[in-house]
């Protein structure tokens, strides 16, 4: 594996943090299945034997599939990658809609004594550098993510499920990736941390419900609250970066840590326009420019707007000014705005850097 697909490899993997809807409950019925939210996609039926043959492959045996999937939040912008769980919720497949690639598979076969000592010690060390209020303990069940090797980019037309892989350790109010890659370092890829409301300092809590209400009508009942941290020497480039995560199932907010500033707003139920036909810049700039002085406090005056026909949104920028990214949907409604060092084109997104070190 070269070291253009590792990087793929693991920015993948690294993208089932930030997806921001929930797994399909295991035993969901036909009806059920029907209702689908803004992230929630169905199967097409011509992808179905081949996900199933897929899974086969890694499980040894038949697995019943959902006919839905989760679109993956984070990667929106760069192509359909959906994840599809199996009924009893063991297995799990991402893949791209589009074009049926499969790219992971993955399965709830593993317990935490496959985990190496120094491993488990080295993510205990993490967590206790990031929050160190909370105790931290292992669940005995590790997922495991391989990499997919999907027939038509294989050298030999074959399918395979590769020895490349990701662990996914959790325990209570907490997770972290354990990345083993090809043509990449052993290493800890992201850790998150779950807070309940009584944990959060009221002043940032009232800061992100205002922001919310400026993307929805909906008032704001925040169901999750996370500090997000990505270790990968790859996307993070050997400087952890850090994010504050809330969410109500309608609009996320993301924020610095360091600072309390909101860097992110997006509306999940926004639709992102795939192309600037009927928006003119003039038009974005009107729908932008409020809500960036309300919520971030730049004054858009002097911004020059430009249509990024790879991100599919807007990109604000002034010199020696703080960049603004933008997507509206057809209604030139705001789908989300990103600022700063969250506003740089790419799939991930950061918020600020890590400063606790583990010791």
């Amino acid at each position: 594996m070269n070291i253009k697909k590792a990087i793929l490899a693991s920015m993948l993997v690294s993208s089932m943090l930030v997806a921001v809807a929930d797994p399909i409950p295991a035993g969901a019925g036909a009806a059920q299945e029907q209702q689908l939210d803004r992230w929630t996609i169905q199967i097409d039926p011509k992808w179905t034997e081949k996900l199933n043959q897929a899974v086969k492959l890694f499980a040894g045996e038949d697995v019943q599939l959902h006919k839905v999937g989760k679109l993956d939040f984070n990667n929106k912008n760069a192509s359909k990658i959906t994840e599809v769980r199996s009924v009893d919720g063991k297995y799990s497949l991402q893949f791209d809609y589009d074009t049926g690639v499969i790219w992971t598979v993955s399965g709830k076969t593993a317990t935490i004594d496959q985990i190496s000592k120094q491993e488990q010690e080295d993510v205990l060390k993490w967590l206790k550098a990031i929050y160190p209020k909370k105790k931290y303990a292992f669940d005995n069940e590790v997922e495991v993510i391989h990499q997919f090797t999907d027939e038509k980019l294989s050298k030999t037309s074959k399918a395979e499920v590769r020895e490349e892989k990701t662990y996914e350790l959790k325990g209570k109010g907490f997770s972290a990736s354990l990345h083993k890659l090809d043509g990449i370092p052993e290493h800890i890829g992201h850790i998150t941390i779950d807070f309940d409301k009584k944990e959060l300092d009221s002043k940032l809590l009232k800061t992100v419900v205002d922001a919310a209400q400026t993307v929805s009508t909906n008032k704001f009942e925040m169901t999750t609250a996370q500090l997000r941290v990505d270790l990968s020497p790859i996307i993070s480039k050997n400087k952890p970066n850090i994010t504050w995560v809330f969410h109500d199932g309608k609009v996320t907010i993301c924020a610095d840590p360091n600072t309390g500033k909101i860097n992110s707003i997006y509306n999940e139920l926004g639709k992102q326009v795939r192309e600037n036909k009927g928006i003119s810049e003039k038009e974005a700039r009107e729908a932008v420019a409020p809500i960036v002085k309300k919520v971030f406090n730049i004054d858009m005056n002097g911004y020059s707007v430009k249509w990024d026909g790879t991100e599919k949104d807007f990109a604000f920028t002034k010199k020696n000014g703080m960049n603004v990214r933008a997507a509206l949907d057809a209604n030139k409604k705001v789908v989300y705005i990103r600022v700063g060092r969250a506003a740089a084109p790419g799939i991930i997104k950061y918020a600020a850097d890590l400063e606790a070190k583990p010791h």
